[in-house]
């Protein structure tokens, strides 16, 4: 059975979209809460299983809500405002030394690895697209050079048949013998 919770102590997820601004729906905030628990923040449910909100909890999604502001993503919000890190020392400055080489370019300062794992999968499906269209384009000029002979015999087959009717006809004893 679940403890005893004091309403005045918790608030409600509706409550805590009103609150912060950036929040702007349930379901923005469902996300937010799925990414602070995947980092080990553990929330209190109510009775029927949805996550009530503490003072303190609010005062992390507050935070996560200002550096999200200065254009961090949601994971790296997290992991500020929670005090986790994902990677080691060493890789934060492989990632500082890339985001130096790209600024000014298009290209997103931080790509989580899922995002790599994606790109990666779509080079993939690319070049794997490329080669059956290559095969696709090989196959399509084998059959336009068979169309191509095929016409060629059917002009030869027509070209002889109407030899063959501009001929007189022989009557039947000139065809046997001759």
């Amino acid at each position: 059975m679940a403890k005893d919770i004091e309403a005045d102590e918790y608030a409600t997820g509706s409550d805590v979209v009103e609150k912060i601004e950036r929040i702007g729906s349930l379901a923005t905030l469902g996300n937010w809460a799925k990414e602070m628990e995947r980092s080990g923040h553990k929330f209190q449910h109510d009775g029927r299983g949805r996550r009530i909100y503490s003072e303190e909890d609010i005062q992390i999604l507050e935070k996560m809500n200002e550096l999200l502001g200065e254009k961090n993503t949601l994971k790296q919000a997290v992991q500020a405002t929670l005090g986790v890190s994902s990677s080691s020392d060493e890789d934060d400055e492989e990632v500082e030394d890339e985001q130096d080489q790209v600024e000014g370019d298009s290209v997103p300062m931080v790509m989580d690895e899922s995002m790599k794992r994606f790109i990666t999968a779509q080079s993939q499906d690319m070049a794997d697209l490329k080669k059956l269209l290559t095969k696709v384009v090989e196959q399509n000029q084998s059959y336009h050079e068979e169309n191509a002979k095929l016409a060629k015999k059917i002009d030869d087959l027509v070209e002889k048949n109407q030899k063959a009717l501009e001929q007189p006809k022989k009557g039947w004893w000139k065809r046997h013998f001759g």
